[in-house]
């Protein structure tokens, strides 16, 4: 795993025994190592290869560690990537939740809290795709249980929307046009028009609901759901159709 830790401590200092930066080398994680104003941050090599999680550790100075979360999320490649904070016990009742990080840890750091911290993220923000799971960021589909959650809700699907769904998240990144979706997902011996596609489509957001944005309409090519690394892009509207 590679990752962003912003620190006070100079670059080639030799890292205290007890800070996240040196846990997570002990944990055996890549890292980049940047002081609070980032200015060192080579945005070109972010984006060539882009850490999975970024550790803000500022000490006392809620102050300045939310300035670095700001300008952590205004670098492209890096708006996406989870924020785990670093804040001494005294600072504990000052935690301003709403400044765009996603799960604190408490410094002094004890390792093992960390090491489980990181792997919640990862599990939370990550993808993957096994037997009887499959994971897209928030959303988590159970195929053995046949259904769907989004950060942790379930969603009621129709079979065909679950099926939607799961085509796509199994393809996840790559463009189907409707007729391809009708093919794969509806099977040869369906005759329906490829309306029926915008209409399951837009079934499946509203659902969603803050999560919509994962399936993307490609201009004049048809639909995708959103890989990891990709930015949010604005979506085609479509006319509701009539199911044939």
């Amino acid at each position: 795993m590679r990752v962003l830790v912003v620190t006070p401590e100079p670059r080639g200092a030799d890292l205290e025994p007890e800070s996240p930066a040196q846990c997570l080398r002990d944990l055996g994680c890549e890292l980049l190592l940047e002081g609070l104003d980032l200015e060192g941050l080579d945005e070109e090599s972010v984006l060539r290869k882009p850490p999975t999680l970024v550790v803000v550790d500022t000490g006392e100075r809620l102050e300045s560690a939310y300035a670095v979360i700001s300008r952590v999320k205004r670098v492209e490649g890096l708006s996406d990537v989870p924020v785990l904070l670093c804040v001494p016990v005294s600072r504990l009742a000052a935690l301003d939740f709403s400044q765009g990080f996603d799960d604190f840890v408490l410094r002094p750091v004890v390792a093992t809290e960390l090491y489980a911290r990181v792997r919640q993220l990862d599990f939370r923000f990550g993808e993957y795709s096994g037997e009887e799971t499959l994971k897209a960021g928030d959303l988590t589909i159970d195929l053995a249980g046949y259904e769907a959650r989004f950060r942790g809700r379930r969603l009621d699907f129709t079979h065909q929307e679950f099926e939607l769904l799961k085509f796509l998240a199994q393809n996840r990144g790559k463009v189907f046009t409707r007729e391809q979706l009708l093919r794969r997902v509806w099977g040869y011996e369906y005759y329906g028009g490829s309306r029926t596609v915008d209409i399951h489509v837009r079934r499946i957001r509203s659902k969603l609901g803050e999560g919509e944005d994962l399936i993307q309409t490609v201009r004049n090519v048809g639909y995708k759901m959103r890989s990891a690394t990709e930015d949010v892009s604005e979506q085609e509207e479509e006319e509701p159709g009539e199911e044939a």
